[in-house]
């Protein structure tokens, strides 16, 4: 398409054509026609239209703060002009090496070139560069400029960095950091604690059929083969409880409270994980917690029809299309982001792939509805519950709400907490100068009201400035 001033050219040739003509001026009619002419040759050139581009790397998955690179060749072909190609990274990546933008000139031969870079990824996630943005100039400028995009897919996943328990090397340190109690339900190994005899089932073990009893029930009824049933002895299970809610967002995009608690998660199932412990993930919203109650309508509405039948309508009814209402007080569809207890590396790997698409209002559960929700795999067993959030003590109504209804579970011991609560500064985490600093520690004093009272509840309470304290510093100084 031609460009404003080129279409402004070509009228004011015209014009002078139709002066020359109706005036039999030569002069007026050379100059009318001598920008159609060129306008016409460079027409007929034409601008770069098909641009080609290879990628030479692969799919990378990296730790956060790793470095990734990519090698590109772009082929230029038919016509003539400027073309840039530019790879765009995401907004998170760090140039450190290279360029991810060429320029170069498309004359009458094919033209190739390549370039490379290498950038540093700043933020987790899972990043998918999907094409290859180009745009091509006329060498004239009388056309406007061709924009498009070259598939070139390529997928880097940039993985939290987990923050290991295991480096603590004070062996003799007594920490209130306990280890979650022993539960008995219906899966795991087997113990040498009999139980009863019972028929058999398929899926059994041959070597767990009872001849004796077998052969004395035979002998009085057909009956089927008798099984010894032993106790199992269940995995300890841990519930980690991770926020997401606006209040997390405190700091940088790239190092927030978000970030940081995600890593706080990561290191904590490694922990556990590591010692064969079943390890489940939540993640809930801590604002969310104005949508607890009774979400349905305990009482139909009251029925106003037979007190209008008397009166006089104002205007004529107007037909309406029947449509089943939501009741009053429900609740919309939530998304709900739970992963079971499991135990090994197949959960690790699925949590660690959960945490790559955490964000902010993640979740539309409050802590209690989130606990409500995993209820059916909580009930039975006597697991340790961590809670990652930022304590604030402006907001402590969902927080408090979530304890209390985790003892309906746990029940309360007075010997070992069995709820820990992990605290995020986030405000020590938002401050870049000294004035915040200060400010920080003060709205710090303001939560200590807060601590007590959720010590009181029977949690243990676990505080981390990510800034100034290391993580296995955080859980080796909470000390009885």
């Amino acid at each position: 398409m031609l460009t404003r001033d080129v279409l402004e050219l070509i009228v004011s040739s015209f014009a002078f054509l139709v002066f020359g003509m109706f005036l039999g001026n030569l002069i007026l009619v050379v100059l009318g026609l001598f920008p159609i002419v060129f306008l016409a040759l460079a027409l007929l050139i034409g601008q770069p239209e098909r641009v080609e581009v290879t990628r030479r790397g692969e799919d990378l998955k990296v730790w956060v703060d790793g470095q990734v690179g990519d090698t590109l060749t772009v082929a230029v072909r038919g016509g003539v002009g400027l073309v840039t190609v530019a790879d765009r990274l995401p907004k998170s990546f760090r140039l450190d090496e290279g360029t991810n933008f060429k320029v170069l000139w498309k004359g009458m031969r094919d033209a190739e070139a390549s370039f490379s870079y290498k950038a540093t990824c700043a933020k987790r996630g899972l990043y998918e560069l999907t094409s290859v943005a180009w745009e091509a100039r006329h060498p004239l400028g009388i056309t406007q400029n061709r924009l498009g995009g070259y598939p070139a897919p390529r997928t880097f996943i940039v993985q939290p960095r987990p923050l290991f328990v295991r480096r603590i090397r004070q062996r003799k340190a007594l920490t209130r950091i306990p280890m979650p109690m022993e539960a008995r339900i219906r899966f795991g190994v087997p113990t040498t604690d009999f139980k009863e005899i019972r028929d058999y089932a398929t899926g059994d073990s041959y070597r767990m059929i009872n001849w004796k009893a077998t052969a004395r029930m035979l002998s009085a009824s057909p009956r089927p083969l008798q099984v010894n049933e032993y106790e199992r002895e269940g995995k300890k299970v841990v519930w980690i409880f991770l926020d997401c809610a606006s209040h997390m967002a405190l700091g940088t995009t790239v190092k927030n409270t978000l970030e940081y608690a995600v890593q706080a998660a990561l290191g904590l199932t490694h922990f556990y994980l590591s010692r064969e412990c079943r390890v489940g993930l939540c993640i809930y919203d801590y604002d969310a917690y104005m949508w607890e109650g009774i979400f349905q309508r305990t009482q139909p509405p009251p029925d106003v029809g037979d007190a209008l039948t008397s009166v006089e309508p104002m205007e004529a009814p107007v037909p309406t299309v029947s449509a089943e209402a939501p009741p009053l007080g429900a609740k919309p569809l939530v998304r709900r982001r739970i992963i079971f207890p499991d135990l090994g590396r197949r959960q690790q790997f699925k949590i660690m792939r959960e945490m790559l698409k955490v964000d902010i209002r993640y979740s539309d559960e409050s802590l209690r509805e989130a606990i409500h929700s995993c209820r059916g795999h909580i009930v039975g067993t006597r697991p340790l519950f961590i809670i990652i959030t930022m304590v604030e003590a402006a907001k402590t109504r969902g927080l408090f709400d979530g304890i209390r209804e985790l003892h309906r579970y746990s029940g309360r011991w007075r010997q070992r907490s069995s709820i820990i609560v992990f605290n995020v500064l986030g405000y020590s985490v938002a401050a870049q100068s000294p004035e915040e600093e200060m400010a920080a520690e003060v709205l710090e004093f303001h939560n200590r009201p807060v601590y007590a009272a959720l010590r009181r509840l029977g949690a243990t309470v676990v505080n981390w400035n990510p800034r100034t304290q290391s993580f296995a510093r955080a859980l080796l100084e909470q000390r009885a």
